[in-house]
């Protein structure tokens, strides 16, 4: 799963208004339902049962939610931004307001870790997370992505992340 492979159609929603964290869990089990076929309270659950060891809240105002799904077919992700910030248990203590879901299926977690890790790098750079907050539409949204996706970005968000060290 890379950057390139987000649809605006179906990845991405702009400027949705959630209260709090169980809203936005809410809506992530809503949205990747109507495409997986599996009950919006199955992912709930396991969003919930995830966040339960630990908050998913990354600093910046961003948030990755991810969960081991069982009977799920294939990855699926699902890029929010919200109209407010809300609390999320970020280190940071600041409000979160560009969220990525990750669900992963259960039998086959093979990528995940790589996955949340290339993406956890990535949205932790400001410029791609100061470009989603001024999207207003999925389309700007995905040129705000698919700016970051070329070799040469990403590299440098690696480096950037990593404190300029090469690995």
């Amino acid at each position: 799963m890379r950057i390139d492979e987000f649809h605006w159609e179906r990845d991405v929603i702009i400027k949705a208004r959630c209260q709090d964290k169980r809203s936005a869990f809410q809506l992530i089990a809503c949205e990747t339902s109507e495409r997986t076929g599996i009950a919006p309270s199955v992912i709930l659950e396991h969003l919930l049962s995830r966040e339960a060891f630990g908050a998913t809240g990354f600093g910046g105002g961003f948030a990755l939610p991810h969960a081991l799904v069982p009977k799920l077919r294939s990855p699926e992700k699902l890029l929010i931004t919200l109209r407010q910030g809300i609390e999320f248990e970020a280190p940071d203590d600041e409000p979160v307001d560009v969220i990525l879901a990750i669900l992963w299926p259960q039998e086959r977690q093979d990528g995940f870790l790589p996955a949340l890790a290339r993406y956890s790098r990535l949205f932790r750079t400001d410029r791609i997370r100061r470009g989603l907050r001024n999207a207003g539409s999925k389309t700007e949204a995905m040129m705000v992505l698919h700016s970051f996706s070329t070799p040469e970005v990403m590299a440098s968000s690696r480096r950037a992340y990593l404190g300029g060290r090469k690995y």
